[in-house]
């Protein structure tokens, strides 16, 4: 898919550091070769995993980088609020909202994004949106239409992507534009004729994927399933192209594993004060990728499965969608962004706590 992929690769939802930054890693020597191999990535605790922390992080579940005012965005779930950090040494700066249903305020966060422009996006469960300005001042609130809200990315200018899941009979996820105070009702992209997501012996299909957005307005999707896959649209929602690794084995999901996921959404519909599907379907197979990411050079960078989930990989791929080659990393990893000179990751400590650790990123040029 050389070329096919490149008008619609060139992104925003990674952003850009400043050059200078780049001393504050020391860089193992393998992780400075090019990626035609794994190599291994050097990392430091950017905000050490440590209850003596204050405030501690305790469930971090978003993660991005404004490179242009030098700031580390965290969605932290208890309390809800979005954390402030400095890029260079870690030091919290202050959070934007606390728990509620009033202005500025969440109620069960699920998701954040930032866009070039510096506006910060909180999603809800329940499809609600709250937007800050590059300045920490609140925005405006705006709601995406019917579904379950599951994930958020930047779209052009202030506006955002909100990815929400209709189950039985639609069986479709949806994505709408939304920007402050107000929210598109047409549904921009579907996944509707999207192949592959059916899986044998299931009459449901299976809308559990990572997304990244592109600089273009266009869209990605990582689809779970048999196959290691990415999928590019073109901001007209037509699929551009898709990026495979066809030696990467598939990951299919134990009985377990299952249950739990079906708990996870039944009480995702509690939360949101709706009542739960009695037949909530659970896909067979586990996402080869956990997390899509694209910096500014256009670069795809895929948080990656490995085994049992302890081995933390990214791949990477080139603006393209060819594979270049997989950096290991030593922590368990949740979320990434990469910008041009680092790879941040919320991770976890062998004790189980979160921090956030940053690793210079390797020489990728070709």
């Amino acid at each position: 898919m050389a070329g096919i992929l490149a008008t619609t690769l060139a992104l925003s939802a990674c952003g850009e550091r400043s050059a200078e930054r780049s001393r504050a890693v020391r860089a193992d020597s393998r992780g400075a070769a090019a990626l035609d191999s794994v190599v291994v990535l050097a990392t430091r605790w950017l905000v050490a995993p440590s209850p003596e922390q204050e405030p501690p992080l305790a469930a971090p579940v978003g993660l991005a980088v404004d490179d242009e005012r030098g700031r580390v965005y965290v969605l932290e779930l208890t309390p809800p609020e979005l954390r402030l950090y400095d890029a260079d040494d870690g030091r919290f700066l202050g959070a934007l909202g606390r728990e509620g249903d009033g202005p500025g305020e969440y109620r069960h966060p699920i998701g954040m994004a930032l866009n070039g422009g510096g506006t910060a996006a909180v999603l809800a469960v329940s499809g609600r949106v709250t937007f800050w300005d590059s300045g920490s001042e609140l925005l405006g609130i705006a709601t995406a239409g019917p579904g379950l809200a599951t994930d958020i990315v930047p779209a052009r200018g202030d506006s955002f992507y909100v990815k929400t899941e209709l189950f039985a009979p639609e069986d479709v996820a949806e994505f709408r534009i939304v920007h402050p105070g107000l929210a598109m009702a047409r549904t921009r992209f579907s996944d509707a004729e999207v192949t592959g997501l059916e899986e044998p012996g299931r009459d449901s299909r299976n809308h559990s994927y990572p997304i990244a957005a592109t600089m273009s307005g266009g869209l990605l999707i990582a689809p779970p399933g048999p196959d290691y896959r990415i999928i590019g649209f073109s901001p007209e929602g037509v699929v551009a192209g898709t990026a495979r690794r066809q030696e990467v084995e598939p990951l299919e999901r134990d009985a377990k594993e299952i249950e739990a996921i079906r708990t996870r959404i039944r009480n995702a519909f509690a939360t949101a004060g709706r009542p739960a599907p009695k037949d909530i379907p659970v896909p067979m197979y586990r996402a080869h990728i956990a997390r899509l990411c694209v910096a500014g050079d256009g670069t795809i960078w895929a948080l990656t499965q490995r085994g049992s989930g302890e081995i933390s990989m990214i791949d990477r791929f080139d603006e393209h969608g060819r594979f270049q080659g997989s950096l290991r990393v030593g922590l368990r990893i949740s979320e990434l962004f990469v910008t041009s000179s680092h790879i941040y990751l919320l991770a976890r400590s062998e004790l189980d706590v979160p921090g956030i650790a940053i690793g210079l990123r390797p020489d990728t040029k070709s």
